[in-house]
């Protein structure tokens, strides 16, 4: 079974100042350490960095390499609060979406690139599934909602069947699942 897990990302940007007050407002993240020319920012206890951000060199300034970046947030309270923390900015376009398995807010940073702040649902559906959800809805109601829209999907099990069946495939990738 591989131990891989994600790590960071590093943005080439064109204002180190923009970004990393965006990453700190938006995301809460602390810079844990910088130079001239790169920024390195966490948010989470375990991880020195979780995303860099470095100075693009005049001329050398690519995009659209990239669709988003993902960050997890730990539960659908956090998600909601993540909102309306990204509301308050005031200048932050949201797009609050479902992916079945997912809850999910989509928006952009200040170079245009696309974010996504997540939380898992209790249940997975095959993927890929996009539909719009109102992150402003009370949360034991867009539950309600979000389940009944998936339970007639493709894949629609518990979370918790579907990453046994994960691990097992990890093990063993000939493994039914």
């Amino acid at each position: 079974m591989s131990d891989i897990a994600l790590s960071h990302f590093e943005l080439k940007v064109r204002d180190l100042g923009v970004m990393e007050d965006f990453y700190i407002r938006a995301l809460d993240f602390v810079v844990t350490d910088r130079s001239e020319s790169m920024i390195f920012l966490s948010g989470h206890e375990g991880e020195h960095h979780q995303l860099v951000l470095g100075r693009a060199a005049d001329g050398d300034f690519r995009s659209g390499s990239l669709d988003h970046l993902a960050f997890r947030v730990g539960s659908l309270s956090d998600l909601k609060a993540r909102h309306a923390q990204l509301a308050a900015i005031g200048d932050v376009e949201m797009e609050g979406v479902s992916h079945g398995n997912s809850w999910s807010i989509y928006l952009r940073d200040p170079e245009e690139n696309r974010l996504e702040i997540f939380t898992d649902t209790p249940w997975h559906v095959a993927q890929p599934v996009r539909f719009a959800v109102d992150l402003a809805m009370a949360e034991d109601e867009l539950v309600a909602w979000t389940q009944a829209k998936v339970a007639a999907m493709l894949g629609y099990r518990p979370l918790d069947e579907w990453r046994a069946d994960h691990k097992n495939r990890l093990v063993d990738p000939n493994a039914d699942g």
